[in-house]
């Protein structure tokens, strides 16, 4: 079936700014593998968010794979030269991690266009305001919870990571109220190794703040926000990225509630960690 069938069989189900993207996209398939969505939306009159939910409609991972969809229907239809001539000759000669980096790109345009601004402030000012800040995540989560943890702790004080392996666990969810802000990383798969932790904290008043690979997440109902970041069809791989961007905005939110005081912070961070390390080479010199 040619992407032009796939639309029309999918019309009806459209909204009406996803039917103007619709028959936008099958008068201009040049247009739309060599420009952005929010190239697109502009010439089709509507919003650049309506073009990347065009594309979820059409059961799509995103704005890329539309792209790989109507560059394959060309190919096939009119040949490789063809294409090429329609083609901007330095898109075609990206190398095979550029067209990766690319798409990391284009994930993480997709995914702005799903997240709550007013959320993301609001999460923001609960890590600022908070006693303690607990980071949790299980599993290929753990790596990434590790990174959060490791970073906000050159910035404020009272960050720990939640490990289900650790003898502290039950005392540091016993300390949890209503001044904790417990960041929980879940994806479904794994959300029941966490979900009896995440319970727990809302019964004491924490405020949640979770992030996951589905809006459908079994943990939701105990979030006091939630972030989607996995897309339709998209590999772990394809998610990283993305997630990295978000923690990167969400953290410069909370940094900048009060800049010069995590500055300060982190400077006497630095400090500390440079006297660690020269009392450690002191230590190795008087060994030898």
């Amino acid at each position: 079936m040619s992407i032009n069938e796939e639309i029309e069989s999918k019309f009806v189900r459209l909204s009406k700014g996803q039917r103007k993207v619709a028959q936008f996209v099958m008068n201009n398939h040049t247009v739309v593998i060599s420009n952005g969505a929010a190239e697109v939306g502009r010439q089709a009159n509507v919003s650049e968010s309506t073009v990347i939910r065009f594309c979820y409609a059409m059961d799509l991972s995103g704005y890329v794979e539309l792209q790989d969809k109507i560059r394959s229907y060309l190919m096939t239809q009119n040949g490789h030269e063809s294409l090429q001539l329609t083609y901007p000759s330095n898109k075609i000669n990206i190398s095979s991690f550029g067209k990766v980096m690319q798409r990391d790109i284009q994930n993480i345009q997709d995914t702005i266009h799903l997240i709550n601004d007013h959320m993301l402030q609001k999460s923001s000012k609960w890590m600022h305001e908070a006693e303690n800040v607990y980071i949790l995540g299980t599993r290929q989560a753990a790596s990434i919870a590790n990174w959060l943890a490791y970073t906000m702790k050159t910035l404020r004080p009272n960050v720990k990571q939640l490990r289900s392996e650790s003898d502290d666990l039950v005392q540091q969810i016993n300390s949890m109220s209503e001044q904790t802000t417990l960041i929980v990383f879940s994806w479904d798969k794994h959300s029941n190794d966490i979900q009896t932790i995440v319970e727990i904290a809302k019964k004491k008043k924490a405020r949640i703040i979770a992030i996951t690979g589905s809006a459908f997440s079994s943990i939701r109902e105990f979030a006091s926000a939630l972030f989607t970041l996995g897309l339709k069809k998209q590999s772990t791989l394809d998610v990283i990225p993305v997630l990295f961007s978000f923690l990167h905005a969400l953290i410069e939110e909370m940094v900048s509630q009060d800049k010069a005081q995590y500055e300060k912070y982190q400077q006497s961070y630095e400090q500390v960690e440079n006297n660690l390390l020269f009392l450690d080479a002191v230590r190795e010199k008087q060994v030898f």
